[in-house]
């Protein structure tokens, strides 16, 4: 993964509430959720790829446009 994806990964992520901050301990890349469980990038991405993510944004958009 790019810098640049990482990058859009993360401000999707938190742009769904799904995390709310990230941090790098040691070398390895948490993120936290609302409630600050801590979980490893990796684990994230893999329950969360980009494409997910995509498509996550592109449904809220549509239901926003909907209740507008």
């Amino acid at each position: 993964m790019t810098q640049l994806e990482l990058a859009q990964c993360l401000h999707l992520a938190k742009t769904l509430d799904l995390i709310v901050s990230s941090r790098m301990i040691n070398g390895v890349l948490y993120v936290y959720d609302a409630a600050g469980q801590k979980r490893p990038w990796d684990s994230f991405i893999s329950d969360y790829p980009i494409e997910r993510l995509k498509a996550m944004i592109d449904r809220l958009q549509m239901r926003l446009k909907t209740a507008s």
